[in-house]
């Protein structure tokens, strides 16, 4: 949704906003930054507390919560099944994740606001710092798994095609690692830049440009994406719904669950 849209719907009643802002570098900042002023009447969830499970051996960075825990947390903060959802950060990336597991539970009505918080500050007006408290609710996930590549999806791809990296080129080519232990990706996947799908300003290409992004894709059946640990190829993801293409798949740990085994080759 672009901004200039919320002021046709920002006073209906359904609309549940979802604060999602994080930063990879700083932890703190996302509550910081909700407390310090947010949309009205939005809530704020974490992407390491809400949006992600607890860190193991294998799953990566940033693993799925799991269907229980994530259950809990659309209960805990009210969504009920006829609610739209408007989900923003301060640009893309966490709210697109945000966006994927609403899809994952089986939401239809969830949107990404373009421009982040501020633009939703443009349309909205100020930022409050009331925090808004919700019923908690009785929500029933249908969690969609086809949404989901297993590890065994992914090394079937490896072989078959259809897998599509989502990080920029020189994670890809392994000449820059800022994160990961070993550099590199996972063999036979294709580059496909996320950041490639989003203007400076936060907000989707426009169409054209996004079909010439993902001309590749559109006729591959049942893609898979992947990033570094599950966040940022959800962008690539929405852009493809947006495109009208929803059989894509996420590797949801990604290659910091890949190289998590051992026997998991790599290329250069």
């Amino acid at each position: 949704m672009r901004a200039q849209e919320l002021k046709h719907i920002v006073h209906t009643d359904s609309i549940r906003f979802i604060d999602c802002r994080y930063s990879l570098n700083d932890a703190s900042y996302g509550k910081y930054a909700y407390r310090q002023g947010h949309l009205p009447n939005a809530v704020f969830l974490d992407l390491m507390e809400d949006l992600s499970g607890p860190l193991s051996e294998h799953g990566g960075r940033h693993p799925l919560p799991s269907k229980q825990a994530w259950t809990e947390t659309l209960r805990r903060i009210g969504i009920q099944r006829d609610d739209l959802v408007i989900i923003y950060d301060d640009g893309f990336p966490f709210a697109a994740r945000a966006w994927w597991l609403f899809k994952w539970a089986g939401h239809e009505r969830v949107i990404v606001l373009e421009g982040g918080i501020q633009s939703g500050i443009t349309y909205c007006g100020e930022t409050t710092t009331d925090v808004p408290s919700y019923p908690v609710s009785d929500y029933t996930p249908v969690f969609q798994d086809k949404m989901i590549a297993t590890i065994e999806d992914v090394r079937a791809a490896t072989v078959t095609g259809g897998l599509y990296d989502s990080r920029t080129a020189d994670r890809y080519d392994g000449s820059h690692e800022p994160i990961d232990r070993k550099p590199g990706h996972i063999p036979n996947a294709v580059l496909c830049p996320y950041t490639e799908a989003v203007t400076d300003l936060g907000t989707l290409q426009d169409f054209h440009d996004l079909k010439e992004h993902y001309a590749d894709v559109l006729d591959v059946p049942n893609p898979i994406f992947y990033c570094g640990s599950g966040v940022t190829a959800c962008v690539n993801i929405l852009a493809l719904h947006a495109l009208g293409k929803d059989d894509v798949r996420l590797y949801p740990g990604s290659y910091s669950d890949w190289i998590s085994y051992p026997e998991n080759k790599v290329h250069p």
